[in-house]
């Protein structure tokens, strides 16, 4: 494939006047203030662990601050932390550092992931103006509204690591789009560096590292490309060997949950080849309802379908466009959005997580709807700007109703009310040296200290298909005979409870001893080693 006749900054036909380096610095810094306000509002005082990640994130940063090194110190036997990246971990360990003891931090460090949205939300309407030649007012409206739909603030409610990762984000594609635009080694090396980063926050961030080298191969800049990969590698060399090693003695009975992310799903994919083709299209069909819904909220079935329709439409011709420039922002999405479609877990919190670019590519969608258009009707550009306004429209009545519901926060508070009354169980009942079993392990840890430990092993399968009973009752029969707990501890209404009559009966099994049941529908069990 030959390299565009055109450079990928060159100013397109109709590009707006606007769009200079320093004329989109007010709309930016106002979209990312109005995010910023909307996202603190949004902060709800329930406690951290609700999520499981967001209580791991918080709990491995606690064994970072108090010198234990990267480790579960939670977990039985302290595994090394090799599931997730250390990046976000670091940050919330500087933060402990000079917040005061946790629990009394939580609203503080509640504070972190909204800052980090509106530096996002700043840097991509920059981005739209500084490289893809759009208008700022209408990029810094675009991404406002997709930065504050209630999926994206769900995410930026909690101590997850999304909020992050599209700020790392933002400045990994700045440099990258300026390597590709520009050329030079400096740049190149730079841009290796921030795809490391970005992978050190999120794995998933590191299909950045091929869609830029292969975004600078098409352009003939061969040099940069190999300079970037070779920067990229030796920055990333360190955690991979970490993993690599530490990964040979990891419990097998904590793969799923707490081991390497590649191997499960490579594992699960050899086990069952067809599964693969079962995630995709439960992806598929997951994002289709989940476009349709916060386009076109409260209205028939028929028009959400239609506004998923353009909206997928839109958004491949805006990939479409952007690639034929060259861009690594359209190469890193649609490699990204390969690996989330591929991937079996819910696709919507990985889209949620980068999605106030959408609004980007939208735009350019619209602009090449109307520029091919135009050839044949001289209305078309406005009509693909109104259509594309319509949704945007759409959306953000979406974004209101979530804002004025309180919808970020709904999650939590649902969760807070099934998991806290097993918190406050385990405090008055559970002894300091007890192992405790159970579905809010991590919670219990993070606000009891107790040792804990899961209850099940995560498989890619059962994203796609409900575990039976009798697995669940192997799973936990695995788990308790490595780790040998004094009490198991659940919540209602989880598969887990209704496999432990089952499970009681296996060879081998603890004497299990029901306890009194615990507020709001949990159960405890005292486990006993039998003579």
């Amino acid at each position: 494939m030959s390299a565009p006749a055109a450079r990928a900054d060159a100013p397109q036909a109709g590009a707006p006047r606007d769009a200079g380096p320093g004329a989109s610095w007010p709309a930016a810094a106002l979209a990312a203030v109005l995010v910023l306000a909307c996202a603190l509002a949004s902060v709800t005082p329930h406690p951290v662990g609700v999520f499981w990640d967001d209580g791991v994130y918080l709990l491995s940063a606690q064994a970072l601050a108090a010198g234990d090194g990267y480790r579960y110190m939670y977990l039985p036997g302290t595994p090394p932390a090799i599931h997730y990246p250390p990046a976000f971990p670091l940050l919330l360990a500087a933060l402990l550092k000079v917040t005061p003891a946790f629990p009394a931090n939580v609203a503080i460090l509640k504070m972190l992931n909204p800052l980090c949205l509106a530096v996002g939300v700043f840097g991509a309407v920059r981005l739209a103006t500084r490289h893809f030649d759009m208008a700022a007012v209408p990029a810094a409206l675009a991404v406002a509204v997709c930065a504050l739909t209630a999926p994206v603030l769900v995410l930026t409610n909690v101590l997850l690591s999304e909020s992050f990762f599209f700020a790392v984000l933002i400045g990994a594609l700045w440099l990258v789009e300026r390597a590709v635009r520009d050329g030079g080694v400096r740049d190149a090396a730079w841009a290796g560096v921030a795809i490391a980063a970005l992978t050190l926050v999120r794995t998933v961030g590191g299909v950045m590292l091929p869609a830029a080298v292969a975004v600078l191969w098409w352009r003939h800049r061969r040099r940069e490309a190999a300079v970037l990969a070779a920067c990229a590698v030796v920055a990333l060399m360190p955690w991979q060997v970490w993993v690599w090693q530490a990964a040979r003695g990891f419990p097998d009975e904590l793969r799923g949950s707490y081991g390497p992310y590649l191997e499960w799903v490579i594992g699960g994919y050899r086990r069952e080849p067809a599964l693969m083709w079962e995630v995709f299209a439960r992806n598929v069909a997951d994002l289709w309802r989940a476009f349709g819904l916060i386009f076109a909220p409260r209205l028939p079935r028929v028009m959400q379908w239609g506004a998923a329709i353009a909206v997928i439409g839109t958004l491949g011709l805006g990939l479409l466009s952007l690639l034929r420039r060259g861009s690594a922002l359209a190469a890193f999405l649609v490699a990204y959005g390969g690996v989330v479609l591929l991937w079996p877990y819910s696709p919507e919190r990985f889209v949620w997580a980068v999605w106030p670019l959408a609004a980007i590519v939208l735009l350019a969608g619209a602009r090449s709807a109307g520029a091919w258009g135009a050839r044949r009707w001289p209305h078309a550009p406005r009509a693909a700007a109104a259509v594309v306004a319509l949704l945007l429209a759409g959306h953000a009545a979406y974004a209101a109703r979530g804002l004025a519901g309180g919808w970020a926060g709904s999650p939590q508070r649902a969760m807070t009310e099934r998991l806290w009354p097993l918190v406050e169980w385990t405090v008055t009942h559970a002894g300091e040296k007890d192992v405790v079993a159970s579905d809010a392990h991590v919670m219990i840890a993070l606000y009891t200290g107790r040792t804990t430990m899961p209850v099940s092993m995560l498989t890619p399968a059962e994203h796609v298909r409900d575990k039976p009973l009798p697995q669940y009752a192997r799973e936990l029969s695995a788990l308790a005979a490595r780790y040998r707990p004094q009490l198991l501890v659940l919540s209602r209404q989880t598969p887990e409870r209704d496999a432990v009559p089952l499970w009681a009966q296996t060879p081998g099994a603890p004497a299990v001893t029901p306890l009194p049941p615990i507020p709001g529908g949990g159960a405890a069990f005292a486990l006993r080693e039998r003579p």
